[in-house]
């Protein structure tokens, strides 16, 4: 894994702290300067930052009114979801990881579907291989977390020869929890089993012998039962996400801005009593 740059790091934070709830939609700020030093950066590192925060409609810059925090769960969007996945010193909850599982449950069949009915033969061929490799890796006695990587290759695949653009993007920005999640669900079941229905269903559709119809209502019950020693699981977790670590790797261990809001909060309200008197 590459090391990040002090803007990824600072950027890293500030979302991770939104994500938390240290920082509330609506919540200024303080200074740019004010708060490069309180977190020991450079300006010029902040700034690359900031622009980076705001392009993903975490944060907002008004004129006379300084930097404000948005609502990331109306205003955000995938970048968000894919940097925040990729924070290692976040714990994400057990909440935010049950509807990333729900979700993926929901758009996989139909992620297969689309993929039929785009007639991708080379895709359908890449499935199959992917399958195979499956297969020999439970023969070579393959760790599970590799065969569970190959499984998200194979999805991967199947959102991409969809040729939907948003399905794509949704499967790029997602894949590091997907592969969190597989990894874990596959600690959990018989691998050996859950691929052989796997490569059932896919023999099937590509012979034609399952109609789109049937197929999205057969995953759908059997996903629904194969992930539900994960889903229990996953509700044993806290719900509520934890930073267990600052993820700026300085020398000061940032891991909230509660000392330099209550001291910018106490400063705007000084310059408000001076004002009124």
């Amino acid at each position: 894994m590459s090391v990040k740059t002090l803007p990824d790091q600072i950027t890293d934070l500030l979302i991770a702290l939104v994500f938390v709830g240290k920082l509330l939609p609506g919540d200024k700020l303080p200074p740019e300067r004010q708060l490069a030093e309180h977190l020991g950066v450079d300006r010029t590192s902040l700034r690359m930052a900031l622009k980076t925060l705001t392009r993903m409609n975490v944060i907002n810059t008004i004129q006379g009114s300084g930097i404000r925090v948005l609502d990331y769960k109306l205003s955000g969007g995938l970048d968000f979801l894919a940097n925040l996945y990729q924070i290692d010193e976040l714990e994400l909850g057990g909440e935010l990881l049950l509807a990333g599982l729900e979700m993926f449950n929901r758009a996989i069949p139909s992620a297969i579907k689309m993929s039929v009915e785009k007639s991708a033969e080379d895709s359908q061929g890449e499935v199959l291989s992917i399958l195979h490799k499956m297969h020999q890796g439970i023969e070579q006695d393959v760790d599970v977390r590799e065969l569970a990587r190959l499984e998200v290759q194979l999805v991967d695949n199947l959102l991409s020869s969809t040729g939907n653009i948003f399905m794509q993007l949704a499967g790029s920005s997602s894949r590091q929890i997907r592969i969190a999640l597989t990894e874990k669900s596959y600690e959990l079941i018989d691998v050996k089993k859950h691929l052989d229905w796997l490569v059932n269903m896919m023999m099937r559709i590509a012979s034609g012998m399952l109609a789109m119809d049937d197929m999205v209502r057969e995953y759908n019950q059997y996903i629904n039962e194969i992930t539900e020693p994960l889903k229990q699981y996953l509700m044993t977790l806290p719900k509520t996400p934890k930073l267990l670590a600052s993820p700026l790797h300085n020398d000061k261990n940032i891991m909230d801005l509660d000392d330099i809001m209550k001291k910018n909060t106490t400063a705007e309200i000084l310059h408000i009593t001076s004002r009124a008197s």
